[in-house]
């Protein structure tokens, strides 16, 4: 009878313990799930009062806001993985979110399912995210945030003037089957694709990035290189590599959330650039460099910017103020969401605050525009030094 080798039940026992890794919670992880837990009963007591206050179809923005924000969170997560490792905000992203879209598209409209064009597009992002970094972004290390910043833009105008060089300026839709609304209750309804599957990807993204920067070498690589990029290099690091792997991530993320939301309405080759302030709003919200602040930003964002059209069709009533074209508006409720956060907490909803940031921030800001001073703690000593 042959014995087990020592390596063998090594094997048998490093599965199940990996397993438990992926299973077992910090405490602080678990504080988190408690807190996310609640704000998830809070916000589900906030619907049921709405809809008995005005009626079920109340939802129905509730259920938009949910989508609008899963592809915001699929977005800014891929932009805060750049920002993170290379500390300046690209502002090709919407641009390269359009790319994927369209690259996606190509394979659609001849003759493959959609599923195909998303994993190709996946992969070829992927490899456009690591050229950016070798023939562009690498040479520019160590001369600043602006010199990034201004190549970004350039890339951004590269990107989308070449898609209407291409496939023209002329609108363009998935070749996927009509689907109707599954109704759930008079007035309620949702979309398999924009209502079930739009969140689910989102959902799934959000547990992947999870998994990949909890439980994976190579997301803990990416951790401590954004931490502290030449304390990871020293310790062993392959930075190059890891940079690589942020990028190829970063764009594959962009393809996906410019495929969603090419499903959510027509394909342009400004689709993507149109909706970069709001993730960068989602980003800055949840805060800069997080990636668990910018699926709570994508969240806050989304659902704000939805869920505030009630109130404009309300204001547009002509027994109210007679609010003309009042739906336009809600595109501005998420850059004040923005405005407040940045005044009151400046590093984010989830950001790490500065060392040197105390409390009462908003307060000594206060204070000082009123010309008012803190009061010395200690005995101020005259010219004589006495």
């Amino acid at each position: 009878m042959a014995i087990p080798s020592e390596s063998d039940s090594s094997t048998g026992t490093r599965v199940p313990h990996r397993l438990w890794e992926l299973l077992h919670f910090t405490p602080r992880a678990r504080r988190k799930l408690v807190r996310g837990a609640l704000v998830t009963i809070i916000f589900l007591a906030f619907n049921g009062l709405l809809a008995v206050l005005f009626g079920v179809t109340i939802l129905n923005y509730t259920i938009a806001g949910l989508s609008v924000s899963s592809i915001v969170i699929v977005a800014a997560i891929g932009l805060t993985l750049v920002y993170g490792m290379r500390g300046f905000a690209n502002f090709a992203y919407g641009d390269i979110m359009s790319l994927g879209a369209y690259v996606a598209l190509l394979v659609n409209i001849n003759g493959l399912s959609l599923i195909w064009g998303a994993i190709l597009s996946f992969a070829v992002l992927a490899l456009v995210g690591i050229l950016l970094e070798v023939i562009v972004f690498s040479r520019l290390e160590g001369r600043g945030a602006v010199p990034p910043i201004v190549a970004s833009v350039g890339v951004g105008l590269i990107i989308q003037n070449g898609i209407r060089t291409i496939a023209t300026t002329t609108p363009w839709i998935y070749r996927v089957e009509a689907i109707q609304e599954i109704p759930i209750v008079p007035g309620l309804g949702v979309h398999p694709i924009r209502h079930i599957l739009t969140p689910a990807v989102g959902l799934l993204f959000v547990l992947v990035t999870h998994i990949l920067l909890t439980y994976t070498n190579l997301g803990k690589a990416m951790r401590a290189t954004a931490d502290n990029f030449e304390l990871a290099k020293a310790t062993g690091i392959d930075t190059k590599r890891v940079t690589y792997a942020t990028w190829a991530l970063s764009c594959s993320f962009a393809s996906t959330a410019g495929i969603l939301l090419g499903l959510y309405g027509l394909l342009k080759p400004t689709m993507g650039f149109e909706v970069l302030l709001l993730i960068f709003a989602a980003v800055i919200v949840g805060g800069i460099g997080s990636p668990w602040g910018a699926v709570l930003g994508g969240l806050v964002i989304g659902l704000s910017q939805e869920m505030s059209a009630p109130v404009f069709a309300w204001l547009a009533r002509p027994d109210v103020i007679g609010l003309v074209n009042a739906s336009a508006y809600k595109v501005a409720i998420p850059f004040i969401v923005m405005i407040a956060v940045l005044i009151l907490r400046p590093w984010g909803i989830a950001g790490r605050a500065p060392a040197f940031t105390g409390r009462v921030f908003f307060i000594e800001k206060i204070a000082k525009a009123l010309g008012r001073r803190p009061k010395p703690t200690g005995p101020l000593e005259d010219e004589s030094g006495g």
